[in-house]
């Protein structure tokens, strides 16, 4: 590069590759930038992929501005507990807004992590063969049948999607304790935390708050997490207590057993809406303001149970007072989701071999 005409040289080469190549809005080039969905028989037309693109756009026209008014309530009520003047309003407003934020937020989650699964599965990631049993996160987990799997016919395999299935949102509104929640709610990220903190923790005791410390820091620096993730620790010791000295002394065939169940659903749901606060508000001052305004309601709620499910546990028979609370807190065990999925699957597997 000492001489001016090779400098010169070296600059006009990719020049003039440029002006040989294809314009960026070449139509070739539009085509190859498009989805994942490009690589399957339904939009192998250059037209069939324009109709979809002008679909979206007509959509987009017609929808709601995001200046729309009622947008524009929505972030209001998001900010609403920034405000001072949102903790002169009654203790009811206050409480009732838990609910309604979480509610928001979850199903932004929801929704987010459908669309993710759906591209996921355009895109054939996560697909194993059924016989390989696939967790979500995991995978594979019987290795010997993927093998055999792959040696049959490619047209005899039916393929299992449930590793990157995330989220069963049934589940999540449905399930009676938060224990059973954390299972199902973003389940690849559960199998790493299950897989790389907590069963590798030694000491039983911190396991679980060492794992939601570190899942708060998978979230981000902001105190709230960690303030909204070490709370679901005491929950699970309150649920564990309460179910090993009031749930199980409960005849089966009571009708207390259901009563039980709505009320464990109703501590565990709110429990989820006072905890969101933290994710929600993120910063220290905002998370402990608004907790402080409602007498840190959940905290003391938990509080009570756990003393309850002591005082039950006492009273029981000295033989039985041995009985582990603290054994599972929620981190580690697969989720049953794959197990009902798989049935169903299986069922569809016969099917499939009764056709051939």
């Amino acid at each position: 590069m000492n001489n001016y005409s090779k400098t010169l040289e070296f600059y006009e080469i990719p020049l003039r590759i440029r002006e040989i190549v294809l314009p960026p809005n070449h139509p070739d080039l539009a085509y190859s930038y498009g989805y994942i969905r490009l690589l399957y028989y339904n939009m192998d037309d250059y037209s069939k992929e324009v109709s979809s693109v002008e679909t979206t756009l007509h959509i987009v026209q017609n929808s709601l501005p995001s200046t729309h008014p009622l947008f524009k309530r929505i972030l209001d009520i998001i900010g609403d507990a920034l405000d001072d003047k949102f903790y002169t309003n009654p203790l009811w407003y206050r409480l009732l807004y838990m609910p309604l934020i979480f509610t928001l937020f979850r199903f932004r989650f929801y929704s987010a992590w459908l669309l993710a699964e759906c591209m996921c599965m355009s895109a054939g990631f996560g697909a194993y063969p059924l016989a390989s049993k696939p967790k979500p996160g995991q995978g594979p987990t019987d290795l010997v049948a993927l093998k055999h799997a792959y040696e049959q016919a490619p047209n005899t395999i039916v393929y299992d999607f449930e590793t990157v299935h995330n989220i069963d949102e049934w589940k999540c509104e449905s399930a009676l304790t938060v224990k059973e929640v954390l299972r199902y709610w973003n389940m690849s990220v559960q199998y790493w935390m299950a897989t790389c903190i907590y069963k590798r923790i030694k000491w039983r005791q911190i396991a679980h708050p060492v794992t939601m410390f570190v899942s708060a820091y998978w979230h981000g620096i902001h105190l709230g997490y960690y303030m909204g993730m070490v709370t679901t620790t005491p929950c699970i010791l309150a649920e564990n207590v309460m179910e090993a000295g009031v749930h199980r002394r409960i005849p089966a065939n009571s009708r207390w057993i259901r009563v039980y169940d709505i009320c464990s659903w109703f501590f565990r749901t709110r429990m989820f809406d006072y905890m969101s606060i933290g994710f929600i508000l993120k910063h220290f001052h905002y998370t402990w303001k608004y907790w402080k305004s409602v007498y840190f309601i959940g905290h003391v709620i938990t509080l009570i149970l756990y003393i309850i499910g002591i005082i039950a546990i006492q009273k029981r028979p000295k033989g039985k007072r041995k009985e582990i609370v603290n054994k599972d807190l929620g981190i580690g065990a697969q989720p049953k989701a794959s197990e009902e999925q798989h049935q169903r699957l299986e069922k569809e597997q016969q099917e499939h071999k009764k056709e051939l």
